[in-house]
């Protein structure tokens, strides 16, 4: 089990970022590598820097406390999972030295440019239409290292799992070349819509009245209501097709092709009714049983292939 990110730092959910930076830094001088050499204090180092990197995002802190975890492209994130992503070397900042005093001196000579990986997640509906978002993160370059603030534009079509690349803001390296800076992109679980691709898929309630006699229903799209016409006698579970009401494909331009919504009729049945609407109901149901059904008339001749003595309209108590 993962451990909890505000008992790494041994503060209340609650706590201000003042308290979060403050308890990091103490947390910091205690677990220091140059203080402390040693696996299980470098361990410890990256596990409360990561804590603190996640609820120091007002986003990802949203996240974590609803989900208990930070959404990534589906890979494990941060030093509790099988991929590690915490660079100590990334992680110390001018704070840290400021603890220390004067500046940490590298570990090894030179400086290797690295690239740098945020995630950001996004609705199902920016998804659609594409967006920007403001991405925090920290940077180093040499031996400094600073927060960066960057607005990434989105566009529309993305996937989950989907890089963006932001080239030049990853680490720096030697010989003035630095890394690049890619952000990954997580689309939400929408609460209505169920996306495959491009395509979109929804399942929308009729009444029992509407199936039969057939009804025009407004649909809710990712680019605003669409109305729907049934035909009579729709049976439920028929899909229905909205041309280009689904996501476009990413990087076709203005012309770009766009998927579609398939929208499935589900019969609402109430959860319950009173004694005066079943009355109704079953002198509905004799009425109907006499109407003709070709359905109806393939089943009563299916049974009779089964049995042939059976009575094809008696039906069991």
């Amino acid at each position: 089990m993962k451990p909890d990110l505000y008992e790494l730092l041994g503060v209340d959910r609650s706590a201000s970022d003042e308290e979060l930076k403050k308890a990091y830094r103490q947390q910091a001088l205690r677990y220091h590598p140059d203080r402390n050499p040693g696996q299980e204090a470098e361990r410890r180092f990256k596990e409360v820097t990561y804590a603190y990197q996640v609820l120091s995002d007002r986003g990802r802190r949203v996240q974590y406390d609803r989900f208990g975890r930070v959404f990534t492209d589906g890979r494990s994130q941060g030093p509790f999972g099988v991929e590690d992503e915490v660079d100590v070397a990334a992680m110390v900042g001018s704070f840290v030295r400021d603890l220390f005093g004067g500046r940490r001196k590298p570990t090894r000579p030179g400086h290797d440019a690295h690239d740098l990986r945020y995630t950001v997640t996004i609705s199902l509906e920016e998804a659609a239409h594409g967006t920007e978002k403001d991405v925090r993160f920290n940077r180093q370059v040499g031996e400094d290292t600073a927060i960066e603030d960057l607005r990434v534009r989105v566009p529309a079509g993305v996937s989950t799992g989907q890089k963006l690349k932001v080239a030049g803001k990853g680490t720096g390296g030697i010989a003035g070349r630095d890394g690049d800076l890619y952000v990954v992109v997580n689309v939400a679980d929408h609460p209505f819509f169920r996306r495959r691709g491009p395509d979109i898929f929804c399942d929308v309630p009729v009444s029992y009245a509407q199936t039969i006699l057939g009804a025009e229903v407004m649909v809710p799209t990712l680019w605003g209501p669409a109305l729907i016409r049934l035909p009579p006698a729709t049976q439920p579970g028929t899909v229905l097709t909205l041309r280009d009401r689904g996501l476009p494909l990413l990087g076709k331009g203005k012309d770009r092709e766009q998927g579609d919504q398939f929208v499935k009729v589900l019969l609402d049945i109430p959860e319950a009714i009173d004694e005066a609407a079943k009355e109704r109901l079953i002198a509905l149901d004799s009425d109907l049983a006499e109407s003709p059904s070709r359905l109806r008339e393939l089943f009563d001749e299916a049974i009779q292939r089964c049995d042939p003595t059976s009575d094809s309209r008696e039906r069991a108590s």
